[in-house]
């Protein structure tokens, strides 16, 4: 009888895994990887979770300091930073990373396996297993789901209810360039219908282009890909595009008897950028630190465990609620309303200080928003771009202030 059982060994699973493992309690994790990690994303995490969570030397690719935004009108503005705002890491190496600290800690991995079902009962809680040819069952005292965005196990279980079909796709491709040292982020309706695209430098010439819209029909790279043959001396060569769904608005309920919910499972994504690295990361390791605390005292129910929610809300759902009104009011703007925000926002020489101050977040952005609203002249202007926008502005300021 494991004392928990983690279905999924991304950035959330290992963390709980981890943390579990180092106060000698008897953890199993399920995975149907061979190779941890290796799940489509961008791969940057902000200074602070590099800080919280540091990447080793050889994880990182890049360390950036700022980025060039491109307005759907083609002009570029440069944002930049005296300190570093974030890492461009290998996702894969980081994330086994806290698979090896787990492992070593005592946590068994049980990889190439599926986990079909899973039953929780009074006493403890059953998964079925499924590897090759063969199935089998293992029985804990409670269960963390880490399975990613829309987890079919999720939906087994009673907290089916409590999730959100709110998500976009994501759509990526690596290429091959030359000479390109900074992340890139694309603007406008035929780069990204109502969403972002962008261009982000790894290493040996490698980068990533992509894209987050809200469908798959929108889901192409190809006025992006144009753009960057038409403006970088460059020759490139691209890889094929693929496609996941990214959650954008987290689980109203993440727990119940011997069950947790964490990390992009439970929608704990950024709504602004779609990154869920460190999101899922600090949820693991606060699901870890509740499971320890009901094993010591043998209390595994939903009672207990919704420590885990009070403690993830109290640190995420005031960015999470700012992110997603923000996300949903730039969705009603078109490419002209957009260049006119970016002109204001990033040649208003006071406002570019607000933007670049000692408060600028790559992982926290509710900050900087409501700073850059204090602007008179911004809240005037976002309430100017028409009824949709101006709504979903009134909504912004309501949830800030």
């Amino acid at each position: 009888m494991y004392d928990t059982i983690i279905v999924g060994a991304g950035p959330a699973g290992n963390i709980a895994a981890q943390r579990l493992a180092e106060m000698n309690h008897k953890v199993a994790v399920v995975d149907s990887r061979t190779k941890l990690g290796d799940k489509l994303c961008t791969g940057i995490i902000g200074s602070e979770c590099a800080t919280k969570f540091p990447p080793q030397e050889d994880h990182i690719y890049r360390i950036a300091y700022g980025a060039s935004v491109v307005s759907p009108s083609l002009e570029t503005y440069r944002i930049e930073r005296d300190s570093p705002q974030a890492v461009i890491i290998d996702r894969v190496k980081y994330v086994n990373s806290f698979a090896e600290h787990a492992a070593r800690a005592g946590a068994n991995y049980i990889l190439d396996s599926r986990v079909t079902n899973l039953t929780i009962l009074d006493s403890h809680a059953v998964v079925d297993i499924s590897t090759g040819n063969s199935s089998y069952k293992l029985m804990g005292k409670s269960i963390i789901i880490a399975s990613g965005f829309n987890s079919p196990l999720v939906k087994l279980t009673a907290l089916s209810k409590h999730m959100s079909s709110d998500y976009m796709i994501g759509c990526q491709a690596e290429l091959e360039i030359e000479n390109l040292n900074e992340i890139c982020v694309f603007l406008g309706n035929d780069m990204s219908k109502k969403s972002f695209g962008w261009l982000v430098p790894l290493s040996d010439n490698r980068a990533l282009v992509g894209a987050a819209p809200r469908n798959k029909q929108n889901a192409t790279l190809s006025n992006i890909i144009s753009h960057i043959e038409n403006n970088l001396e460059s020759n490139i060569i691209v890889g094929k595009t693929k496609k996941w769904g990214i959650p954008l608005k987290p689980m109203t309920q993440t727990y119940s008897d011997r069950l947790l919910i964490v990390g992009d499972a439970a929608g704990l994504v950024k709504p602004i950028t779609g990154g869920g690295i460190y999101y899922s990361l600090l949820s693991g390791e606060l699901a870890g630190q509740t499971l320890c605390k009901a094993i010591e005292n043998n209390n595994f129910s939903a009672k207990r465990l919704e420590s885990y929610q009070i403690e993830w809300k109290e640190l995420l759902s005031r960015e999470l609620r700012i992110g997603y009104n923000l996300r949903l009011f730039f969705e009603t703007l078109n490419d002209k309303q957009i260049n006119l925000l970016l002109e204001e926002m990033l040649s208003n020489e006071a406002l570019r200080k607000v933007i670049e101050s000692a408060d600028f977040s790559f992982d926290w952005h509710s900050k900087i928003i409501s700073e850059t609203l204090k602007h008179s002249n911004v809240a005037a202007l976002l309430m100017s771009l028409g009824p949709n926008a101006g709504a979903m502005a009134s909504r912004i300021i309501k949830s800030i202030f």
